[in-house]
């Protein structure tokens, strides 16, 4: 049963989450950050599957305006949605990837990202294509075509953050096409997963100066994104942390080259690890993700059975209490705080899939309202 399974969690949480209490920097309905109030808006990198939409489509209004969304629209299916649902989800600007996970927008993409450029309607008109810098001048021009005002956005994936210094070249050839510098006015640096190793001062201060002398090369806004959530939670069995490195190697990065205004982006607390052939992960034990300012909260439960659901989000507003922000902070804790009261009746108790969105969307208020 639950109640054994995390019966240790239970004594040892307590102790955590008092401590916890002791460095929390802001209230449980604290204002939002301002550090970094003059960078670019958070690019949280999403799916565009159920759950993900539904996180998006309940993005609170003070939260929305500082996140300009990076949506991978992974197959024909998905494209589908794109062309019915998109102007439902989201009602700001956004960025949208049709390209395979190496950053390929073979014809068939090339054709729907066209097709959904071209609805314009309702929201959509707010929504920028993302294109590779290795993409051809054929595609570029093609895809410039229909842009209607809209500008693109450029995703350099690195294979290696170390090695940044041989990419260059391949943005100023790009940016070197005709009309380019008015047509693109973003870089995302992507590092996919961020680097397990530190990196050391030297290439945290390559990186940044590089990022700089790409972003001189004609863009308004550039953005540093890496994904740190693992691939398995195997090493969890009930209770535990997963450190958010990408967010601590994004500080040290930004705050390396001021001047520069790196923006934040990331993968949220899902592994950049995806494949084209793996559209659909979900463990067979619902887990609560909990962002917090340099770690995640994981609360696995044995099973995904309603009961567990339950009995988890008990244990995030009971015995980690002071790490919940509350319901009113995000539509995912609403989400966990209605499981837990009981006072909600069960039908009314969302579970199963759901935690996806929660943790989707309480990731995203987190960075924009306590950190940037």
């Amino acid at each position: 049963m639950l109640q054994g399974a995390l019966k240790g969690a239970l004594r040892r949480g307590a102790a955590v989450a008092s401590a916890a209490a002791l460095t929390m920097g802001q209230a449980k309905e604290g204002g939002m950050a301002t550090q970094y109030e003059l960078y670019p808006q958070y690019v949280p990198i999403v799916k565009w599957q159920a759950n993900e939409q539904r996180a998006l489509q309940n993005t609170y209004s003070d939260v929305a305006p500082r996140v300009l969304p990076c949506i991978e629209v992974r197959d024909s299916s998905q494209h589908k949605r794109m062309l019915s649902h998109y102007d439902k989800v989201w009602k700001g600007a956004a960025l949208v990837d049709y390209s395979d996970p190496a950053g390929n927008l073979t014809p068939t993409r090339q054709a729907e990202l066209l097709a959904f450029l071209n609805l314009g309607t309702g929201s959509s008109i707010y929504a920028s294509p993302v294109l590779s810098p290795y993409a051809s001048q054929l595609s570029f021009q093609t895809i410039a075509n229909a842009l209607n005002g809209r500008k693109i956005a450029l995703r350099l994936r690195l294979n290696d953050a170390t090695q940044v210094g041989i990419y260059p070249p391949a943005i100023d050839k790009i940016m070197s096409l005709p009309g380019a510098t008015s047509l693109v006015d973003r870089l995302i640096v992507d590092l996919r997963c961020t680097p397990t190793a530190e990196l050391s001062t030297a290439q945290i201060n390559t990186l940044a100066s590089t990022i700089g002398t790409m972003k001189a090369m004609g863009f308004a806004h550039v953005h540093l994104a890496s994904g740190a959530f693992p691939e398995s939670l195997q090493h969890i069995n009930s209770a535990g942390e997963v450190k958010r490195g990408d967010w601590t190697l994004w500080q040290k990065v930004a705050a390396a080259s001021p001047g520069t205004l790196i923006g934040f982006s990331d993968y949220g607390p899902l592994t950049p690890e995806w494949t084209e052939e793996i559209l659909t992960r979900r463990g067979g034990r619902s887990v609560i993700r909990y962002t917090l300012q340099e770690r995640w909260r994981i609360l696995r439960a044995p099973s995904n059975k309603v009961g567990d659901s339950i009995a988890i989000s008990q244990l995030m507003v009971g015995v980690y209490g002071a790490e919940f922000k509350g319901k009113p902070y995000s539509y995912g804790d609403l989400l966990i705080d209605e499981r837990s009261d009981p006072a909600v009746a069960m039908k009314d108790k969302r579970c199963g899939q759901y935690h996806i969105t929660e943790y989707w969307s309480h990731h995203i208020a987190y960075v924009v309202k306590d950190q940037y």
